[in-house]
């Protein structure tokens, strides 16, 4: 397992990488950022989606008028497609009954919405056609390689073509079908369901009587806040009884929801349980994590390497797990390394550092939580270092990545945060971001927190005082997931 770690631990460009795109002219292009320490490679910039002028339509007839976003009439008004489009996106993780994170529900949410009158299925209809535009121009294909991407769309969009430029691979398409429009809703389903998009059946009833979807789709989600305990279970028995689609929990948000889901025997569980404090379970600061929490404060010391090593030659296992780590075949080392010393030579204190924050997540018995818990750290992690990496002056910016994947650190540890840093010694500004959430990196930290919570208000808010557009958060989200994505937990 560690030795495919080497892509988070040496960096280096995968082939898969683009050239850098160029900044826009009104930008100065900041100077090229290393990553914290100079050995993870910053993701190059995805494409973003092309600039769309407004057009002034008041002298032109209105039949004659064709507006890209979105698709109403336009009133002799202007169409401000840059303010509608310049949506962030959030996300909420979909776990199964192993707790292994099996993809996410991209959301798009906001309160700015365009100054028109029109009902409600209208509002709806433009703000799905905003998120698929931002899907399809971030390019998510690099995601859906071994995740699903959830989209939840109301009826009416199942008739747009623009749904059609997703990639079908991957992508889960949430509809809750209309009920004035079964047999239309039903025939799109299906031409979508052939051209390889799954189906997700959302807020699903028993009595509304549609059988017939239930033959077309993967899952059926159901919002566990809308129902009692008995009410759940009664759903959930008459769907596990009289169909094949997958029972998928939406708004898992404690572990009492959980086990009640998972008891249940729901399938899968959407939402951040997982990342939360457990009050009812005992600490985590198992003996194994102390002694790397103590690895770590002497590598941040700069300890001798004689130093280190005496460290390790009190844990059998650790010293075991960094020489499976040196003489990975990946690491391309023609003489097999067999001293501690001279393993700890060869990766240096930093590259030690970032390889001991990711066995801090995984040492002990190595449950499925912990997994998941380490890749939501390091996707948080990436995120933060992204976002920040051309706003922070370079001497400022190994912090990001330190702050990111620590800010996770009293859920691992299931103790306070200020209880979970007495451990470790780490810079005046890394501990003002996770004990108070002030400084310099706080900003990039909250941001990176809401867009994982699909928190709309707080990432508006957030993503101004970072000074960042909603292109460059989304373009780093999609860049922070499919990152964590190809570290081998």
């Amino acid at each position: 397992m560690l030795g495919k770690y080497l892509k988070f631990i040496r960096g280096g460009k995968s082939g898969s990488d683009k050239p850098n795109a160029a900044p826009p002219a009104s930008r100065p292009a900041a100077p090229p950022s290393p990553s914290p320490g100079g050995f993870i490679p910053l993701l190059d910039s995805l494409p973003s989606v092309a600039d769309e002028e407004s057009i002034d339509t008041g002298h032109i007839a209105a039949d004659n008028v064709v507006a890209s976003i979105p698709e109403i009439e336009t009133t002799g008004q202007r169409t401000n497609a840059e303010e509608l489009r310049q949506k962030i996106i959030g996300r909420q993780p979909v776990l199964n009954r192993s707790q292994q994170i099996i993809g996410y529900e991209l959301l798009l949410r906001s309160k700015v919405l365009p100054t028109v009158k029109a009902p409600d299925a209208a509002l709806r209809r433009m703000q799905d056609e905003a998120l698929i535009r931002c899907l399809v121009g971030l390019d998510v294909n690099s995601l859906l390689e071994d995740k699903l991407a959830f989209v939840g769309i109301s009826p009416a969009m199942l008739e747009s073509p623009l749904l059609r430029k997703l990639p079908s691979k991957g992508v889960v398409l949430v509809v809750c079908p209309d009920q004035d429009k079964l047999e239309d809703n039903l025939l799109r389903c299906r031409e979508l369901r052939n051209l390889g998009y799954q189906i997700a059946l959302d807020d699903f009833e028993v009595k509304r009587g549609l059988g017939q979807f239930l033959t077309l789709a993967s899952f059926i989600r159901v919002d566990v806040a809308r129902f009692n305990a008995i009410e759940l279970g009664k759903l959930a028995d008459h769907f596990l009884d009289k169909s094949t689609p997958q029972l998928l929990a939406k708004n898992v948000e404690t572990d009492d929801d959980f086990e009640a889901c998972y008891k249940m025997r729901f399938h899968c569980f959407e939402g951040n349980y997982f990342t939360r404090l457990r009050p009812s379970v005992p600490p985590h600061v198992n003996i194994d994590r102390i002694r790397i929490l103590e690895l770590l404060n002497m590598v941040k010391s700069q300890k001798e390497i004689s130093q280190l090593e005496e460290g390790f030659k009190h844990d059998a296992m650790l010293s075991y797990k960094l020489l499976r780590y040196i003489n990975a075949p990946v690491n391309g080392f023609q003489q097999q390394i067999r001293s501690i010393a001279h393993a700890l030579l060869i990766i240096g204190h930093k590259q030690l550092y970032r390889w001991l924050t990711l066995l801090l997540f995984t040492s002990g018995k190595a449950d499925p939580r912990s997994k998941a818990l380490l890749q939501n750290a390091l996707v948080r992690a990436r995120m933060t270092e992204l976002l920040g990496q051309g706003k922070l002056p370079l001497a400022e910016r190994e912090g990001l990545f330190i702050v990111g994947i620590f800010s996770l650190l009293d859920v691992l540890l299931n103790v306070p945060m200020e209880q979970a840093l007495e451990h470790l010694q780490l810079p005046g500004p890394v501990m003002a971001a996770l004990a108070r959430r002030e400084g310099v990196y706080a900003p990039f930290l909250a941001l990176s927190v809401a867009c994982e919570e699909a928190d709309q208000e707080a990432i508006i808010e957030y993503a101004a005082a970072c000074g960042l557009d909603a292109n460059e958060v989304n373009t780093a989200q999609v860049k922070a997931l499919v990152w964590a994505g190809e570290i081998d937990l």
